[in-house]
């Protein structure tokens, strides 16, 4: 007798219990509270038990949430797929250097980085209705998709422009210190020290 065994079934029993809805959202609020509280110890040192209770109640008060839970639902996945496409870029990036590749640094990461926040804001944008405000004001479909192209391609040049002209005229490899991109460039290079 041969045994019938679908890990679609599964998944989709796991699905019908609420496994999705309440469980693993709970699990991920109680974590990522937990460690923020140890982390900080906003509550004292060494009081894990308290920031266990409260990492606890704030995850159960966020599944009841069913509208925030489904935002997580949508969003998780999106960013997901974010980061394995920067992963996929960043193999591609180390493949051609030909060397030990370091990462990204200095203007590049800024640059990176802003583009990462962007994306992140776009992933999360259906479910704060980002698109429902842009139809409100009578932009067709086809000219937001206009708009966003000409947008991108805007930003990537004041981008360039700010990485070519952000530099001194004596010096090569010294930014000007004035820059509005280096100002940002050392807010994240602070960061990152903290």
């Amino acid at each position: 007798m041969a045994i019938n065994f679908n890990i679609g079934d599964i998944i989709q029993t796991l699905q019908n219990i609420g496994v999705y809805d309440y469980l693993l959202p709970f699990i991920l609020i109680f974590a990522i509270i937990f460690a923020i509280l140890e982390k900080t110890k906003i509550l004292g040192t060494d009081k894990s038990n308290i920031n266990a209770v409260v990492a606890f109640v704030v995850g159960f008060l966020l599944i009841v949430q069913q509208g925030i839970v489904a935002t997580i639902n949508n969003f998780l996945p999106r960013v997901s797929l974010i980061i394995i496409i920067f992963l996929m870029a960043l193999l591609v990036i180390a493949m051609l250097a030909g060397k030990e590749y370091k990462g990204l640094q200095g203007t590049l990461f800024t640059f990176a980085a802003i583009i990462s926040i962007i994306a992140i804001i776009i992933a999360l944008s259906p479910d704060i209705g980002f698109s429902t405000y842009i139809t409100s004001w009578g932009i067709s479909e086809q000219d937001q998709e206009t708009l966003l192209g000409i947008g991108i391609l805007v930003f990537l040049l004041i981008i360039i422009t700010i990485i070519i002209t952000g530099k001194r005229k004596g010096t090569q490899n010294e930014p000007n210190k004035g820059g509005l991109l280096t100002k940002i460039d050392n807010m994240f290079n602070q960061g990152l020290k903290d």
